[in-house]
């Protein structure tokens, strides 16, 4: 595999086997999981996604935890996982009342594991009315959070924050994604938390695709701010395609990486970045030992491995199988 693209896909896809359209039971995700950290393209494979209420389930998993420990050579690499906040709500306040229970589930799980475990990503959808609340409201409520997070003494935690992606919600994308960056640049160091956003690319509905525009408009906002983003659904093939059985077009995980990866490396606006979520053809994303290209644009292995610490974290995916399987029909992977 050439050095760009193990980089490119280094803890790409957190598997959400629990959600739709998969919908496994907890033991059935938790035994695929287990597996995939096993095989030849474990690389690829980040964090197990749950909501956070479904924590003390994991309990019945603690044999999984120990046995890895015990049998993988060379250092013991704990079970991560991102949980889903029942944070979110239709308030600001509603979303901090929950958050509250959310951290003391993540607390009796930590103690429990002691290390074998580790819960460092939380998701949540950021309440409707920041979306069109002042800048001050937004800042306010992430000094919340923080504050609710030193009250917990919670470990290093993440939070990315869910935002729609329609031609009228993208444009609170870069306010937001200022006030994120504000927040975090104001946090003490180590970091006990860094914020980001989130984006969902599908979803079982037509309408839960979110259109090229805006994903390039959020894509570019998130870089101008220097604020991570993840994202979650649809993205279960490499490039995009059309769905016949809903009629629509899907977005592939290599057109919004790929995509991430350029803004990053060249700059690029909303326009251009459109234009690489809307590539169809495969053959126009080559990997070489050093660079990642689409057609007559390149960029280094070390831009991509700074657009991945920085930028574009990973995509949730309730399947694992599948888009590396994909990835093989390609010829990128054996």
């Amino acid at each position: 595999m050439p050095d760009s693209l193990r980089v490119f896909l280094d803890g790409l896809i957190d598997y959400a086997g629990l959600f739709p359209p998969a919908d496994l039971s907890l033991p059935e995700a938790m035994q695929n999981y287990a597996r995939y950290r096993r095989e030849e393209h474990a690389g690829i494979l980040a964090r197990f996604v749950l909501p956070a209420r479904r924590l003390p389930d994991l309990d019945d998993y603690a044999h999984l935890f120990a046995e890895d420990a015990r049998t993988r050579r060379g250092p013991a690499r704990p079970y991560r996982f991102s949980v889903l906040g029942a944070a979110g709500g239709d308030t600001p306040e509603a979303f901090l009342s929950s958050f509250d229970d959310d951290l003391d589930a993540i607390a009796r799980f930590a103690e429990r594991r002691q290390g074998r475990a580790a819960t460092d990503v939380m998701e949540a959808r950021l309440p409707a009315p920041l979306l069109e609340a002042t800048p001050e409201a937004m800042t306010d409520f992430l000094a919340e959070v923080h504050r609710a997070l030193v009250m917990a003494g919670t470990a290093r935690l993440d939070l990315y924050y869910e935002v729609p992606l329609t031609d009228d919600t993208a444009e609170a994308v870069p306010l937001v994604a200022e006030a994120i960056a504000e927040h975090n640049a104001a946090q003490e160091r180590p970091l006990r938390a860094e914020a980001g956003l989130k984006f969902r690319c599908g979803g079982e509905a037509a309408s839960d695709v979110p259109a090229a525009g805006p994903l390039a408009y959020a894509i570019a906002a998130c870089r101008d701010a220097d604020v991570r983003f993840k994202a979650t659904a649809g993205l279960h093939r490499p490039v995009r395609h059309r769905d016949q059985d809903r009629g629509v077009y899907r977005h592939g995980f290599l057109n919004v990486f790929a995509a991430a990866v350029f803004a990053e490396a060249q700059g690029l606006g909303p326009g251009a970045l459109r234009e690489v979520l809307l590539e169809e053809n495969a053959d126009h994303f080559r990997f070489t030992p050093d660079t990642v290209a689409w057609k007559d644009r390149s960029a280094s292995t070390a831009a991509i491995e700074r657009t991945r610490e920085h930028l574009a974290a990973s995509f949730g995916s309730c399947r694992f199988d599948e888009p590396v399987e994909a990835l093989q029909d390609l010829g990128l992977l054996r």
